[in-house]
């Protein structure tokens, strides 16, 4: 016999003896600030005008609810 089985056994011991110290002492440790935290309004956007050369301001224009075409309704 070898001895991985053990060493793999110690290794889970471990595992699991770091996730208890994390359950009982996790709440101690620092956090982080409020200063990379969002606010829930959204931020005004300045309407770019649409390069019909560039697939991507295409399908962005599309994505904001224009019509990339500049046709209007219909």
């Amino acid at each position: 016999h070898t001895g991985w089985p053990y060493v793999a056994a110690a290794g889970g011991a471990l595992i699991l003896l770091a996730g208890l110290l994390a359950l009982r002492f996790g709440r101690l440790w620092p956090a982080m600030s409020g200063r990379y935290e969002r606010s829930g309004a959204p931020r005004p956007r300045a309407a770019r005008p649409v390069d019909p050369d560039r697939p991507e301001d295409l399908w962005k224009a599309l994505d904001r609810g224009e019509d990339p075409t500049g046709a209007g309704p219909a």
